[in-house]
């Protein structure tokens, strides 16, 4: 049997009360908002795995050494473009450090796996179907500030992700801790 996949970083309480903050706003919008206990920042998507390889990614995963650092929310914006807006999100700083840890995962389980080679640094706060005034959305998201809440990631997991009628499931398979 398969299972849906993915790594991700957990975010503290209060980043994910922040972005519930400005989720509120988004009444002009046909929409399917990220439920707060589900934000996290997924670092990568793994897809339809089995048993086998669900372990083969956790012995692999189990070697990589990182430093726990700390992080906060950044900018929003939208995916794919700003004339065709399917995805609204919130970046997750320092890019650099989770670009630089993506890339050791990434690189730990390329010819394991299928992987994205794509990556961008964000939290998906809802699904867009069909918005009215683009760019009135655009400037809200664009122009919400976020309170500077800054949390401490020292881990990471490997998740499974069980889609419902009522929005995904998601669920630690296995988490290890940062050095």
């Amino acid at each position: 049997m398969k299972m849906r996949c993915f790594i991700a970083i957990d975010l503290s309480d209060e980043a994910r009360d922040e972005i519930a903050k400005l989720q509120k706003n988004f009444s002009e919008a046909d929409m399917k908002l990220v439920e707060p206990p589900n934000l996290h920042m997924t670092i990568q998507f793994l897809g339809e795995l089995t048993d086998f390889q669900v372990n083969q990614c956790r012995e692999l995963l189990k070697n990589i050494k990182f430093p726990k650092f700390s992080a906060h929310l950044g900018n929003a914006g939208v995916f794919p473009s700003e004339s065709y807006i399917k995805i609204a999100w919130v970046s997750l700083e320092p890019q650099e450090v989770i670009k630089e840890l993506h890339e050791k995962i990434h690189s730990s389980l390329k010819g394991v796996i299928a992987l994205d080679e794509r990556f961008e640094s964000h939290i998906t706060l809802a699904r867009i179907k069909f918005i009215k005034d683009k760019r009135q959305f655009i400037e809200k998201i664009k122009n919400r500030k976020f309170k500077q809440v800054e949390f401490a990631v020292d881990s990471f997991a490997l998740k499974k992700s069980t889609l419902t009628g009522q929005g995904p499931i998601y669920e630690d398979i296995w988490r290890t801790e940062l050095s």
